[in-house]
């Protein structure tokens, strides 16, 4: 039997994870992997060429056997395969790996989360966090090689993003993180855990200062405003759509904008509701002092739970049908020095790890309910998880 577009969707998908251990970790199929990913030049253009053999390898399985395009579901794999892997090519071809710099979705977070995601159950769990952590100076130094690389180039982000990230490694630093996630390890490799987290804290600190000395200065007089042709391939990436032909970005931005408008005066409306004649922002502060709240860090997380557990009750069934697994999601609180804003972690393949969503406490004991319910709902139920569990 001849091979079939899904098998090379499987193949490539395992050969990712080779190169992307934080792939695997977050599909939950390679517990015990203890490496992480090499985001320099060299790590970036393996993971293209890999992109690049797995569409040539998807050619020849559909010239060996043309009748595969009358199969639906193969023809759906082939067209997914083709659309998110050109994709992820022109975004590297435009070099965009080397100006990888955001607060979200850089590089230099996901080699933080990827800790949030590991098994910790067993000592030989804890093992395994040792050695990934360990890894964390290489890793962090081989991004900064391509951050260097792209300077060089002119692919520079804005300064406010670069500021942004520097004030965020700051607050890791502050746990600091590495530090607070290695206390949580049993005694018995107390001596492994601390040393990976000294280096991995160091690390974090060696990236924020080239940051904040080096980079900061290079990316001087980058505009905020990326441009019409990387907002288009930005936009490619993320939805699988190219909004670049014809008019569809300023289409999506007469839309955007009247939305904005909208939402704009319904939040005017509400705030004169909250206190008579305040704007939002002063309605919200308001709220801070004066509304609804929880006092305590496990009530406000119990809270959160109960929230998530009774949205799903009152959705299944009626606007979606979930699994059994799926009914699943834990609230938790986020480990110090991790993130200023909640989130959310999708759960391993097999759902061994539930989806998790994420409070950071940031020292406080008091939380104010009128923002966390809107974002409950969209960091958990029917919001992140449906979407991602």
């Amino acid at each position: 039997m001849s091979d079939t577009p899904r098998q090379v969707a499987d193949r490539y998908v395992d050969a990712v994870c080779d190169l992307d251990p934080i792939v695997a970790t977050s599909l939950g199929t390679r517990p015990g992997d203890d490496r992480l990913p090499d985001p320099s030049p060299a790590g970036l253009e393996a993971e293209a060429q890999l992109a690049r053999d797995t569409l040539a390898e998807l050619d020849r399985v559909l010239a060996a056997d043309p009748a595969l395009d009358d199969d639906p579901v193969e023809r759906r794999c082939t067209r997914l395969l083709r659309e998110r892997l050109g994709a992820e090519l022109d975004v590297h071809e435009a070099g965009e790996g080397l100006r990888a710099l955001s607060n979200l979705f850089s590089p230099v977070h996901s080699i933080r989360q990827v800790f949030l995601l590991m098994p910790t159950s067993s000592a030989e769990d804890w093992a395994v966090v040792a050695r990934r952590m360990a890894r964390v100076p290489e890793a962090y130094r081989g991004f900064r090689a391509s951050l260097e690389e792209g300077a060089r180039r002119g692919l520079l982000v804005a300064p406010r993003q670069v500021s942004t990230v520097v004030e965020q490694l700051g607050e890791w630093l502050s746990g600091p993180f590495f530090g607070g996630f290695a206390a949580g390890g049993p005694d018995a490799l107390r001596g492994e855990l601390d040393t990976a987290a000294r280096a991995a804290d160091g690390a974090v600190a060696e990236v924020r200062d080239f940051l904040r000395d080096v980079y900061l200065s290079k990316a001087e007089g980058t505009p905020d405003a990326v441009g019409r042709d990387r907002y288009a391939l930005a936009a490619r990436r993320w939805t699988g759509s190219d909004l670049g032909a014809g008019n569809g970005l300023e289409e999506a931005y007469a839309w955007g904008w009247a939305e904005h408008r909208r939402i704009l005066a319904e939040q005017r409306a509400e705030a004169e509701r909250v206190v008579s004649g305040a704007t939002p922002m002063e309605a919200m502060r308001w709220l801070d002092v004066h509304g609804p709240a929880v006092e305590g860090v496990e009530a406000i997380r119990a809270r959160l739970q109960t929230m998530m557990d009774d949205a799903i009750a009152a959705l299944d069934g009626v606007h979606f049908d979930l699994a059994e697994p799926v009914r699943r999601v834990e609230a938790m609180i986020a480990p110090s020095g991790s993130a200023a804003a909640p989130y959310y972690t999708r759960p391993a393949q097999d759902f061994s790890r539930p989806g998790r969503t994420w409070l950071p406490t940031l020292g406080r004991e008091r939380f104010p309910l009128w923002d966390l319910t809107s974002i409950w709902y969209h960091e958990g139920v029917p919001g992140h998880h449906l979407q991602l569990a």
